[in-house]
């Protein structure tokens, strides 16, 4: 008979990750890759847009499946134990654009207001030759990567989640309610540089450096020649070109994070010094810094002390529920607490993105 094992996996926007896990609930074998819709645009609104031509939607879910069944058995191969082995179930987490585009569900309902999910409940689906189920998210922007990252986490009374990636999405609990809203990040964090295989992560630092120096203004007050050649910066062996668009992309993504993150736990009814944990995930959150992201102005001082790295969470937590089926009640429970806030066309949060234009500790 052959070993019985599990997948996780977590596809994002920009990268896919995939874990195989024994019956022992051990995981044996990671991989990782961009996925390969990037060709359809690096953002959800790009895929949106393109799905509605020809055949796209099929295509990329395609691509993505075959993407993932080329990790699973490059992943089974190389490992002599498991060779022969069989995944009996697979769990997928991902955001609800890239979760409806493996379920093969018109997404253009997310394109515009008032924002409707293609689904609303856990879905499963032979995926990659794999029985395998796809979560559910909370809303159009708050996915299925979100509450597999809080259920993981087991967030308390006064923890935050911030899952950073192509998109930035925030988690507040308070009085056993999961305040959540997600925040407009456009390629700042991890696509403005990652064409040249360079990710956002190193351009904050790059960023960080030149305020040190006061080659460049926490306002973002650029000259002539700024505008028109950037700046080549060197961070170790790494050398990066930091244009004005990739200063101006990271002067919005940086207010719109700090923003919602003020104004969410405002709405939560507490304030920053309430506030006992706050989780940093996603494919950027997993490699910040928390001292550049203090000295921009991303998180504020005073929880700087509190905050904690924690990885990619979205998997993390598709790992558990591939092993303990259990879990999806935990997870069906802890959806109907969520409340879900948008900030879009908020007065009292385009004022406060207005006094955060700057890269500065807060």
């Amino acid at each position: 008979m052959s070993k019985r094992l599990y997948a996780a996996i977590d596809v994002g926007t920009t990268t896919v990750a995939v874990s195989i896990i024994n019956e022992d609930n051990i995981v044996i074998a990671k991989d990782g890759f961009l996925n390969p819709e990037k060709i359809f645009g690096s953002d959800v609104i790009s895929r949106i847009t393109n799905s509605k031509k020809d055949d796209n939607l099929m295509r990329m879910k395609k691509m993505v499946e075959e993407a993932i069944l080329e990790s699973y058995n490059k992943m089974l191969f190389n490992n002599k134990e498991y060779k022969d082995a069989e995944i009996i179930r697979a769990v997928i987490s991902a955001n609800t654009t890239m979760a409806s585009i493996i379920l093969g569900k018109n997404i253009e309902s997310l394109g515009v207001s008032p924002f409707k999910m293609p689904f609303t409940s856990d879905e499963e689906i032979i995926f990659a030759g794999v029985k395998s189920t796809v979560i559910a998210g909370a809303s159009a922007f708050i996915g299925g990567d979100v509450l597999s990252g809080a259920l993981y986490l087991n967030l308390k009374d006064g923890d935050v989640l911030m899952d950073l990636g192509t998109n930035g999405e925030i988690v507040v609990k308070s009085n056993e309610v999961y305040h959540a809203t997600s925040a407009a990040c456009g390629p700042a964090f991890e696509n403005c540089t990652r064409a040249k295989g360079i990710y956002g992560s190193t351009t904050l630092s790059a960023i960080t450096m030149l305020l040190k120096k006061k080659i460049i203004s926490p306002d973002i007050i650029l000259d002539e020649d700024m505008v028109k050649n950037g700046l080549q910066v060197e961070m170790g062996f790494t050398k990066l070109s930091i244009s004005a668009d990739i200063l101006r992309d990271v002067q919005l993504a940086v207010s719109a994070i700090y923003s919602s993150l003020y104004l969410l736990i405002d709405k939560a009814g507490l304030t920053f010094k309430d506030i006992n944990n706050l989780y940093i995930s996603g494919g950027f959150g997993f490699n910040m810094s928390l001292r550049d992201s203090a000295f921009l102005g991303i998180i504020p001082e005073i929880l700087v002390p509190i905050s904690k790295v924690v990885g990619n969470t979205s998997l993390l937590g598709a790992e558990v529920l591939s092993y303990d089926t259990d879990k999806f009640k935990d997870l069906k429970a802890m959806k109907k607490k969520f409340k879900i806030i948008n900030f879009g066309g908020n007065s009292e949060y385009q004022s406060i993105f207005e006094q955060n234009l700057t890269l500065n500790r807060r």
